[in-house]
């Protein structure tokens, strides 16, 4: 019951879902199962899907699946023998979004993310979206919004990007609370 309450109110919007309103659903390591990948992108609208990688070839059977979606993604340390990019910058509606997989940032070995946050600086990005390490997080360093989905294969989590007259709103959510 509490689960189909907090998804009702995500698909109003966290603050009141008004029509201008942009929602990014966000998975990241799905590691050949994209079961809940594909429930969540049918309960939830949203205006884009972004994959933080492992694997590749999972993102692009969402593709197939919802061929009206637009799905962006990264590969991530799992994903070899392909041309997906390492990384990827998303601009919607005033925010910047840094996507990376986070093994080349060292997300598992260094407290506060230092480098990702140095690369989403140089790159001018007021939201990062890293997986890797599939431990679900969010946090507000230096300025920067900072979401990890988390893993929807071990820990059926994803996380929501919401964007509203610039401002934008970040949250984990876990589809086995």
């Amino acid at each position: 019951m509490i689960i189909r309450v907090i998804i009702d109110v995500y698909i109003i919007g966290i603050f009141g879902g008004d029509k201008l309103m942009k929602r990014i659903l966000v998975f990241s390591d799905t590691h050949n199962d994209i079961n809940l990948c594909v429930n969540i992108i049918n309960k939830i609208p949203a205006d884009m899907v972004i994959h933080a990688g492992d694997y590749v070839r999972d993102a692009e059977d969402l593709k197939s699946i919802f061929p009206d979606k637009d799905i962006r993604y990264v590969k991530g340390n799992g994903d070899y023998f392909t041309n997906a990019p390492n990384k990827l910058i998303v601009e919607l509606d005033g925010a910047r979004i840094l996507v990376v997989h986070g093994h080349e940032q060292r997300v598992k070995y260094e407290p506060g993310y230092n480098t990702l946050i140095s690369l989403a600086e140089d790159e001018e990005c007021n939201v990062v979206v890293f997986g890797h390490t599939h431990i679900p997080d969010e946090e507000y360093i230096k300025g920067i919004k900072v979401l990890n989905p988390g893993s929807a294969k071990y820990g059926s989590s994803y996380g929501i990007i919401e964007i509203e007259d610039e401002d934008v709103r970040i949250c984990v959510m876990n589809n086995s609370w």
